[in-house]
């Protein structure tokens, strides 16, 4: 059975932070000592500059942000508790990225024949999704890190099939994180693998549009909700939740979604994990009518409706407190003017990561390596920092193009 509440953290507003580890945007709202005791006018304050950040480390070793009135981020930055969150500080390597890839390569050929099955009249087979999902628990478990990492690797015409995956595989992260049982993670991971099947018979000048949708449009695009439960419905020895999930994943907490206005004691838990990471990888996605969003953007949309009773805030505190600030496979910009792909996070001090740096600070190509943990002032003696996680594809920036570099990343 599936616990009946999640085991997991309180949604909050506040949390703690090493004063060198501030940015411009943040809003700090209390200090390690009295505010009498430091120059500082104003009792919480929003930092505007590098200069803002010097002066508080010069008083300070932390200070504590205000997560609602801070604008770059909104989210949790310690560490989860328990067994999964400890996994993701080991360091992947070459095989690790290889396991993933290879992973992500099959699970998606997979969608493409179920694909073709559904556009035949043919009954899904959902020995060989449990099959797939088996290997992605795997390597989760194993290599949490370089699967991360791969669902930011995108390919150009296979939309359906990356989100898939990816939803697949947020959604047995917080499996994970709910201390699911082998048997629920292989549920949940085909609850999200499957979720949008019912998209298979939306005609493709819907998906497709680049522009936006009519209400007539949108009103056919809302169906497959209704699509994927039916399609689903007819495969063999399918699990009944992964109906539910098809069908409801579009759901509210409040009961504005669709397609039956439910409300939130009326969707299972599994549901409402999907719904939380469908929301997410959605927004990361490119779709025909914008480019894909940031991380941060999208972070700060899914605590925006927790607050607005949309999906549940302790799920979504747990989904975005794993994701961290800066996920591998992140473009983010740094305060040198170099953009750079996250690799990994360092356990001990999440806000800097390695990193390949990929583009110079005139966005030239170059590639090297940093470890942001040991790396803390640039060649002018300047604060080292990220600033900024830029879109996917941003300066033309492809992750599958640094593929063999990463590797020799690994093995150096």
């Amino acid at each position: 059975m599936l616990p009946d509440k999640p085991r997991i953290i309180d949604y909050v507003e506040k949390v703690r932070l090493r004063a060198c580890d501030l940015r411009p945007g943040m809003f700090v709202c209390e200090l390690d000592r009295p505010w009498l005791d430091t120059p500082f006018l104003l009792q919480g304050f929003e930092v505007e500059n590098d200069t803002d950040i010097e002066a508080v480390m010069q008083y300070c070793e932390y200070v504590y942000i205000d997560l609602m009135r801070t604008k770059v981020v909104r989210v949790t930055i310690d560490e989860l508790p328990g067994s999964f969150t400890n996994e993701r500080k080991r360091t992947f390597n070459e095989k690790d990225m290889e396991a993933a890839k290879s992973t992500r390569k099959h699970t998606s050929k997979l969608i493409k024949s179920f694909i073709e099955e559904i556009r035949f009249g043919q009954s899904l087979d959902i020995q060989l999704a449990k099959s797939a999902v088996s290997d992605c628990v795997v390597n989760l478990i194993k290599n949490p890190e370089a699967m991360m990492f791969v669902t930011r690797m995108r390919n150009k015409d296979e939309n359906l099939n990356q989100h898939a995956f990816n939803v697949c595989v947020y959604s047995i992260v917080l499996g994970r994180l709910l201390n699911y049982d082998s048997t629920q993670l292989e549920h949940i991971g085909i609850c999200g693998l499957l979720h949008d099947m019912g998209k298979v018979n939306i005609p493709d000048r819907i998906l497709n549009k680049p522009g936006p949708l009519t209400d007539e449009e949108t009103a056919i695009i809302q169906t497959h909700a209704k699509e994927g439960r039916d399609i689903l419905m007819s495969g063999r020895d399918i699990f009944s939740g992964t109906v539910d999930v098809a069908y409801g994943h579009h759901e509210n907490l409040d009961g504005t979604g669709y397609p039956r206005g439910l409300l939130g004691h009326q969707m299972n838990l599994n549901c409402k994990i999907v719904t939380i990471v469908d929301k997410y990888e959605a927004i990361v996605s490119p779709k025909p009518y914008r480019p894909a969003g940031d991380h941060l953007s999208a972070v700060a949309i899914l605590n925006q409706l927790a607050r607005d009773n949309k999906i549940d805030k302790s799920l979504t505190a747990a989904f975005v407190s794993y994701l961290g600030i800066y996920p591998p496979g992140s473009i983010v910009e740094l305060s040198s003017g170099e953009v750079g792909i996250v690799l990994e996070s360092n356990s001990n001090q999440r806000l800097r990561p390695q990193i390949l740096v990929v583009r110079d600070a005139n966005k030239a190509p170059t590639q090297l390596f940093v470890d942001m943990s040991e790396k803390t002032v640039d060649e002018k003696g300047r604060p080292y920092r990220i600033v900024t996680v830029r879109r996917p594809g941003d300066f033309g920036i492809d992750l599958n193009q640094y593929y063999d570099v990463i590797l020799q990343v690994f093995n150096s």
